[in-house]
Formats: C-alpha cells, sequence, structure tokens
C-alpha cells in the first residue's frame, strides 16, 4: 500500500490590508463594520481616509451584509463606486442565512463581477467585487453627474 504524500497548507505572510488592497490614500466608506477597532486602526495605519457616510462616490466600500434580505442594500452602493474602485461584501462564515452564492448573484444582478474571496476574519467572509472594464466608460459619465 502506497503512502499519500502529506498535504502542505499555505499560509500567507501577507497582512489583511495587503490582502485586502488597501493602499496609502485611498478613499474607504466601511458599512456595518464601524465598530471594529482593529479594522479601522489597520485602514488608518496604512494611510486610507476613512469614513461611514456620504454619497461621494470612493475608491473602496466594506459592506456588512447578514441575511439575504439585506442583498436588497447592494445595488445602491454600486453608484458609490469609482469606476475602477472596489466593493468588499462581508458576510458570515458558513451561514445558511446568506451563501456565497446568493452574494456572487446578487453582485452580478447589481452589474458587477466577482474577482476575488478573502477571510475578512475568523467569523466574516470577503467577496470582491469590481465594476466590469467593458462598462467603466459609461459607469465614470453616471458618477460624474
Amino acid at each position: 500500500m502506497k503512502k499519500s504524500a502529506k498535504r502542505e497548507e499555505f499560509v500567507s505572510t501577507r497582512s489583511r490590508i495587503e490582502k485586502l488592497g488597501v493602499k496609502p490614500g485611498a478613499d474607504v466608506v466601511v458599512l456595518g463594520v464601524e465598530d471594529d477597532a482593529v479594522f479601522l486602526k489597520e485602514l488608518h495605519d496604512a494611510g486610507a481616509s476613512v469614513r461611514t457616510r456620504g454619497n461621494r462616490p470612493a475608491n473602496m466600500i466594506f459592506a456588512l451584509f447578514r441575511h439575504r434580505d439585506d442583498l436588497r442594500r447592494l445595488p445602491a452602493l454600486v453608484p458609490r463606486l469609482h469606476p475602477d474602485a472596489v466593493l468588499w461584501t462581508l458576510r458570515p462564515k458558513g451561514s445558511k442565512d446568506l451563501t456565497e452564492a446568493e452574494m456572487m448573484r446578487a453582485g452580478q444582478a447589481a452589474g458587477l463581477v466577482d474577482v476575488k474571496v478573502v477571510s475578512f476574519s475568523d467569523i466574516l467572509t470577503a467577496e470582491k467585487f469590481v465594476v466590469p472594464i467593458a462598462n467603466r466608460s459609461a459607469h465614470r459619465s453616471r458618477t460624474n453627474s
């Protein structure tokens, strides 16, 4: 009987902020995780400008969705994105109240494409959505009007 090779797990050495792509000077909107002092400190330490309100387009939005009913808020976030911006949707890991497939469908229905999934914390998963490249010029004209 042949022994199977031991599987090695890859452990990233990049910080959460690096995995999320937060850059110095980024205009970041935080919705639903305003009480996460550690995350807010990480954003500030990375040189991001952090706000919790306002309709001015942002470079990056982090929005918490706990239940599929919360997905009705997702389309309203799209006009708040710069054309090349990122929407990170945060949802509870392993939740039956909101699945990855439901989140992906909601993002696509709002005109976004999903490009990445990362572990945000011990209890939250983050899914990255962006405006499709082919639609960015039209999105730019809508956000500038």
